[in-house]
């Protein structure tokens, strides 16, 4: 019985000194880039990538999005709204023909009528991590 103690004490203090490990480490800050954004479907960019909707953004209705970032490994995009929990809106861009990404994006309606979203991209190139951010609106 005492070994079953003690084995359950010393499995307890395991897991509370991971968890304190985790949460004592330090965070790494990641450098975002603002991306400039007047008009979403005209295309936004900067001098190492464009982003562009193909239709009107709309809630609830799937909008095609297209990234043209030259040598990029990989492609993902966040979606969420400021003080607002939107849940997880992570899209990976596939990689097409051309050259370009491509991801179907659908955004949730807000309770609350907002439409004001914020798009954070990342794109991996040569093993480097690289983050840019924009603002657009999408119609109810």
């Amino acid at each position: 019985m005492r070994r079953n103690v003690l084995g359950l004490i010393v499995i307890v203090v395991g897991i509370g000194a991971g968890f304190a490990y985790f949460w004592s480490r330090p965070v790494a800050t990641v450098a975002i880039e603002p991306l400039a954004c007047e008009d979403i479907q005209q295309g936004c960019k900067n001098a190492d990538l464009t982003i562009r909707a193909m239709t009107t953004p709309k809630v609830m209705q799937p909008f095609e999005m297209r990234i043209d970032a030259a040598g990029a490994e990989k492609v993902v995009a966040n979606f969420e709204m400021k003080d607002m929990q939107m849940g997880v809106n992570r899209y990976r861009f596939q990689p097409q023909a051309d050259g370009s990404w491509q991801a179907m994006v659908t955004l949730p309606l807000c309770t609350h009528g907002r439409n004001d979203w914020s798009m954070t991209i990342e794109t991996i190139q040569a093993g480097q991590s690289r983050h840019y951010q924009l603002e657009f609106s999408a119609q109810p």
